[in-house]
C-alpha cells in the first residue's frame, strides 16, 4: 500500500505543477483592464483633502512631520472610506482608524525596545487581517489598514512617549475622514437613495425588455442597489421619505416576482405575455426617470406615469393572466407611491401606520460579526486557511528581514499583505501588478520630490495631486492606483526625512521580493476554488430548500410566515447563488479539480438557475399579507394535507443533495416528487394557477437530481 505521507507530497508537487502551469504568463504583463466608468472624481477631492488639510495644518504651526503623520492615518481610512453607504461607512472609517491608531503604537514602540517581537506581532496580526476576509469587503478592507499603519511605523522607531503622540495623530488623521463623510449627509438628502431605487427599477426595466425580445431567463441573483442604500439610508432622512422609499423596494421585489413568473408564459410561446413584458418594461422606465427626475420635474413625470398604467390591459385568456394582473396592479400601487414621495414629512397617506414594509436588514451588527468570525476560526474552512497562511507566511518574512538585515524590509511583509489573497487569481495578478505599480510609481515620486525640493508647499501640492489620482483610480485599475499611492508614499516620507532616492529604490526591491514570496507561497499552500468550492454549492441548494418550502408551508397554512421572512429566505437564497456563481468564475481560473470542474460548475448553476425561476413564480402566487388577503380563506384539509407533503419531501430530497455535494459521494434513492405534483382529482381550494407551478418546481428539482447524479457517478 502507498505511503500515506508519500501519497500527500505527491499531491502537494501536482498542485503546484499545476498552480504554475495554470498561470497565463502573458496576462501577467497586460496593463488592463480599465474600468473607466468606475472613474470617482469627486469622492477623490474629499478624500484628498482629508489627507492634505492634516499637511498643510502641520506646515502652518511648524510641526510638518505631525500632519505627516496624521496624514498617514487619514490615507489609509480615505480607502475605507469607499466602502459601505452611510452609517456603516464612518464605521468602517472608525475601525479602520482605531486600529491604525493601536497598530502604530504597537509598531513603532516594538521596534524601538525589541526588534524581533516584531515576528509575533506580524504573525498576529497576520491571522486578524486573513480572518477578516469572512466579514465582506468593507470590515476587510478595514482591517487591511492594520497591517498598513504596523509596518510604516516599524520604520519610524519611538519611544513609549512618543509612539503614543504618533498612535494619537494618526487616530486624529483618520477620524478626520469620518468627519467628511458624515458631513456629506447634509447635502442632497434622499438622492443617494432615490438613485439607487432608479437604478433598481431600470435593471427591472432591461428584464422586462428582454422578456419581450424572446430572451426568457430567469432574473439575475444579485439584490437591487437600492437593498443596500436603504438598509443603510441617510440618518438626516424624514421618516416618512423612508417608508416611501421602503415601499417602492418592497413593491419592486414583487415586480420581480411577477416578471418571473410571467416569463414562464411567454417561453410558451404566449403572445400575450411577451406584449404584455413590453408594456411593463415601458412603464418601468417612466419610473426609474421619475425617480431620477428634480422635485419639480417630478409632479409631470407621476401624472404620464398615471396615465400610461391605466392605460394598461391585460390579455384574458392565457395563462400568463394571473401573472400580468397582478403585474400591472403592482404598477398602479407604484404609481400612488411615487405621488407621496414628495409629501411633507408626517403627512403619508390614508393607513400608512398601519402598512407592512419590509425592512432590508445589513449584516454588520456585533452579533453576526462574533458569529461569522467564530465559524471561520477552524482551519478546515477557506477563510480559516488563509488566515493562518497568510499568518506563517508573513512572520516568515519579518524573520527573513530580521535576520538579513534588509534595507526598509518592511515593504516585504507590507506587500504579502496586500497581495495574498484567498484566491488563486488575485494573488497571481495583483502581485505582479503591485510590482510593475510600484516600479512607475517610484520613479514617479522620487522625481517630483525632487523637483519639489526642499519647499514644503511644493512636495504639499506634489503629495496632494499623486494621492488624489490614487484615489480617483482606485476602481478603475489596481496597476495605476499602485504607482500614484507608491509615489504619494515616497514623498511623505521624504517629507519626514527619509531621502527619495533611497526610498523609492527600497521600495521598489523589497516589493519585488514581497511579491514572489507571495507567489511561491501560494503554490506550496494553495487554497483550490476547486476543493472548497462544493461547500458553497451545498449552502445555495441548502437556501433555495428552506426558502420553496417555505412557500409551500404558507400555502398550506396561511400566515405560518410573514412577508418579512419570506423576503429574507429570497434574499438568503439568492446571495447564495451570487456566491456560488462567483464561485464558478473562480474555478474557470484554476486547473480543474474533479468532480467540480468549472464545465460541472456552469452546468449545476444553469440547473439552480432554473429552480429559482420557479420559486419566484411559486413565491408570485402566494398571497402577500397572509390570511387578510387570502380570499378563499383556510387552505382545505386535504390540499393542506398534499401541500406540507409536497413541502417534505421537497426539503428532504434538497437536504440530500447538499449533504452528496459536501461529502463528494455518489447519490442515493431520492424520493418521488412525481406523485405529489398531480392535481387533485377531487374539489379543491388550492389557486388554480398554483398545479402548473408545482409541476415545473418538481421538474426543476429533478433536473438538479440528475445534473449532480452524473457529476458524482463512480468512473
Amino acid at each position: 500500500m502507498t505511503n500515506p505521507r508519500r501519497r500527500r507530497v505527491s499531491r502537494g508537487l501536482r498542485s503546484a505543477r499545476s498552480y504554475w502551469s495554470g498561470i497565463r504568463w502573458r496576462k501577467l504583463l497586460e496593463l488592463g483592464p480599465f474600468h473607466w466608468r468606475d472613474l470617482a472624481p469627486w469622492r477623490a477631492v474629499r478624500v484628498t483633502v482629508g489627507v492634505v488639510v492634516p499637511l498643510v495644518a502641520g506646515a502652518a504651526g511648524g510641526h510638518l512631520d505631525y500632519g505627516a503623520f496624521a496624514s498617514l492615518g487619514a490615507l489609509p481610512a480615505g480607502f475605507t472610506s469607499f466602502q459601505g453607504v452611510t452609517r456603516s461607512r464612518v464605521t468602517a472609517v472608525a475601525l479602520a482608524s482605531v486600529g491604525m491608531a493601536v497598530s502604530t503604537f504597537v509598531g513603532g514602540a516594538t521596534a524601538a525596545a525589541a526588534p524581533w517581537m516584531l515576528v509575533p506581532v506580524v504573525i498576529v496580526w497576520g491571522y486578524l487581517v486573513g480572518l477578516a476576509v469572512c466579514l465582506g469587503p468593507r470590515l476587510s478592507v478595514a482591517a487591511i489598514q492594520w497591517s498598513v499603519a504596523l509596518l510604516i511605523a516599524v520604520g519610524l522607531p519611538l519611544g513609549p512617549g512618543e509612539a503614543a503622540l504618533r498612535a494619537g495623530l494618526v487616530l486624529a488623521g483618520g477620524l478626520f475622514q469620518g468627519i467628511l463623510v458624515a458631513l456629506s449627509w447634509a447635502f442632497r438628502r434622499g438622492d443617494r437613495e432615490r438613485a439607487a431605487l432608479a437604478e433598481s427599477y431600470r435593471l427591472l426595466a432591461a428584464y422586462a425588455s428582454r422578456l419581450a425580445a424572446g430572451h426568457f431567463e430567469p432574473p439575475p441573483a444579485r439584490p437591487f442597489p437600492a437593498a443596500a442604500a436603504l438598509a443603510d439610508p441617510n440618518p438626516l432622512l424624514p421618516v416618512a421619505v423612508r417608508l416611501n422609499q421602503l415601499g417602492l423596494l418592497e413593491q419592486a421585489e414583487r415586480v420581480r416576482t411577477s416578471l418571473a413568473a410571467l416569463a414562464e408564459g411567454a417561453a410558451d410561446g404566449l403572445s400575450g405575455a411577451v406584449s404584455d413584458s413590453a408594456a411593463a418594461a415601458r412603464a418601468l422606465d417612466l419610473v426609474a426617470d421619475t425617480l431620477s427626475s428634480g422635485r419639480a420635474d417630478r409632479v409631470k413625470r407621476v401624472g404620464e406615469l398615471r396615465r400610461y398604467v391605466t392605460e394598461l390591459g391585460v390579455h384574458s385568456g392565457t395563462r400568463s393572466h394571473w401573472a400580468a394582473e397582478a403585474l400591472f396592479g403592482q404598477l398602479r400601487a407604484i404609481t400612488g407611491e411615487l405621488a407621496r414621495l414628495d409629501s411633507p414629512a408626517g403627512r403619508g397617506p390614508e393607513g400608512d401606520g398601519k402598512r407592512r414594509t419590509v425592512v432590508p436588514t445589513a449584516q454588520d451588527d456585533i452579533g453576526w460579526t462574533a458569529l461569522t468570525l467564530r465559524a471561520n476560526l477552524t482551519p478546515a474552512g477557506e477563510t480559516g486557511r488563509h488566515a493562518v497562511r497568510l499568518a506563517v507566511v508573513a512572520g516568515l518574512a519579518e524573520v527573513l528581514v530580521q535576520t538579513t538585515g534588509l534595507f526598509e524590509g518592511r515593504w516585504v511583509v507590507l506587500t504579502i499583505f496586500l497581495v495574498l489573497k484567498p484566491d488563486y487569481t488575485s494573488t497571481v495578478y495583483r502581485s505582479t501588478q503591485r510590482v510593475i505599480g510600484t516600479l512607475a510609481g517610484a520613479g514617479l515620486g522620487a522625481a517630483a520630490a525632487w523637483a519639489a525640493h526642499p519647499a514644503p508647499g511644493w512636495l504639499i501640492t506634489a503629495a496632494a495631486l499623486t494621492v488624489a489620482a490614487a484615489y480617483a483610480l482606485f476602481e478603475v485599475n489596481y496597476l495605476l492606483y499602485s504607482g500614484f499611492l507608491t509615489a504619494y508614499i515616497v514623498i511623505l516620507l521624504d517629507i519626514l526625512g527619509f531621502p527619495a532616492e533611497t526610498t523609492a529604490m527600497a521600495r521598489l526591491v523589497d516589493t519585488a521580493i514581497g511579491g514572489a514570496i507571495a507567489l511561491v507561497a501560494y503554490s506550496v499552500w494553495p487554497t483550490w476554488e476547486g476543493l472548497t468550492a462544493q461547500e458553497k454549492f451545498a449552502r445555495l441548494v441548502e437556501a433555495n430548500g428552506t426558502y420553496a418550502t417555505a412557500l409551500l408551508r404558507q400555502l398550506a397554512h396561511p400566515g405560518a410566515f410573514g412577508p418579512a421572512r419570506l423576503r429574507a429566505l429570497q434574499a438568503a437564497a439568492r446571495r447564495a447563488r451570487t456566491d456560488a456563481e462567483a464561485s464558478t468564475a473562480r474555478l474557470a481560473d484554476e486547473p480543474p479539480h474533479p468532480p467540480l470542474t468549472p464545465a460541472v460548475a456552469v452546468t449545476f448553476i444553469a440547473a439552480v438557475t432554473r429552480l429559482a425561476h420557479c420559486e419566484l413564480s411559486l413565491h408570485a402566487v402566494v398571497p402577500p399579507h397572509g390570511p387578510a388577503a387570502d380570499k378563499g380563506g383556510a387552505t382545505a384539509g386535504t390540499d393542506a394535507g398534499r401541500l406540507d407533503s409536497m413541502a417534505s419531501t421537497f426539503s428532504t430530497t434538497m437536504n440530500s443533495l447538499a449533504e452528496a455535494l459536501r461529502t463528494l459521494e455518489p447519490l442515493g434513492p431520492l424520493p418521488s416528487l412525481h406523485r405529489l405534483r398531480t392535481e387533485p382529482r377531487h374539489p379543491s381550494t388550492l389557486d388554480p394557477r398554483l398545479p402548473l407551478v408545482m409541476d415545473n418546481l418538481a421538474d426543476a428539482a429533478d433536473t438538479l437530481t440528475d445534473v449532480l447524479r452524473r457529476a458524482l457517478a463512480p468512473p
